[in-house]
């Protein structure tokens, strides 16, 4: 990669991260939304309350992945950037972010469960069972491996919009709900859902983040050729 390459990546990158509000402060509004009455609920609760509320972040990054080509790609393609500055760069915008979510949320889980113990309330939002195994370096790489998944499986379904419209999602969509019912009913007739839960209660979270990574590289690979041939 030469000077002029790592510019126009570096542009891309800066391009998309001017956005501060919808990257850095929107995803932690509908958390801390959540967080807000969770703590509410667990003020005038007698029991501890363990909750997933913290999913919406991981839920908004996949959105912020599906919406992010409509977004970007024609306004910045349109400045004569190349679609694999564009693809290179949108990665480094999202390593970035996922670094900083990553690296909050296992400081706010390790506040909550070692210096606050539940915020004085018994309310554990932020530390998971099984989630929050390991050490706050573990935890951070849970946290960044699962927030880059799911911008890239969003990103590969906004790539697949783009490429072939809505024909292509419809076919799409057929193709997972077909191969979601074949396999729900193969692992259903060969009794395979008791092991697979055995399998999963065997493996810690950081190997099942860990599997995550094989995909994302599927997923920035597929979403690499459909940008290469896709039209703005």
């Amino acid at each position: 990669m030469n000077i002029v390459q790592r510019g126009r990546m570096k542009a891309v990158t800066s391009t998309i991260l001017k956005d501060k509000f919808s990257w850095f402060l929107l995803p932690w509004i509908i958390s801390g939304s959540s967080f807000a009455v969770n703590l509410v609920i667990a003020f005038f609760s007698k029991e501890d309350i363990t909750t997933g509320g913290s999913a919406s972040l991981y839920i908004y990054m996949l959105a912020a992945g599906i919406m992010s080509v409509s977004n970007t790609l024609p306004f910045l393609l349109g400045f004569s950037v190349r679609r694999s500055d564009y693809f290179w760069g949108t990665g480094s915008a999202i390593g970035l972010v996922g670094v900083i979510c990553a690296a909050v949320l296992s400081l706010l889980s390790y506040v909550e469960s070692e210096w606050l113990d539940g915020w004085g309330v018994g309310l554990y939002f932020f530390h998971l069972p099984y989630v929050s195994e390991g050490s706050v370096p573990v935890q951070f790489l849970v946290y960044f491996l699962l927030i880059v998944f799911l911008f890239y499986l969003g990103f590969l379904i906004a790539c697949v919009a783009k490429r072939f419209g809505k024909t292509g999602m419809f076919v799409l969509s057929i193709a997972v709900l077909a191969i979601g019912t074949v396999w729900s009913y193969v692992m259903t007739q060969q009794g395979w859902w008791t092991d697979l839960g055995h399998w999963l209660a065997d493996r810690t979270m950081l190997e099942i983040a860990g599997g995550t990574a094989p995909l994302t590289l599927l997923c920035m690979a597929l979403s690499y050729g459909l940008l290469r041939r896709t039209s703005v």
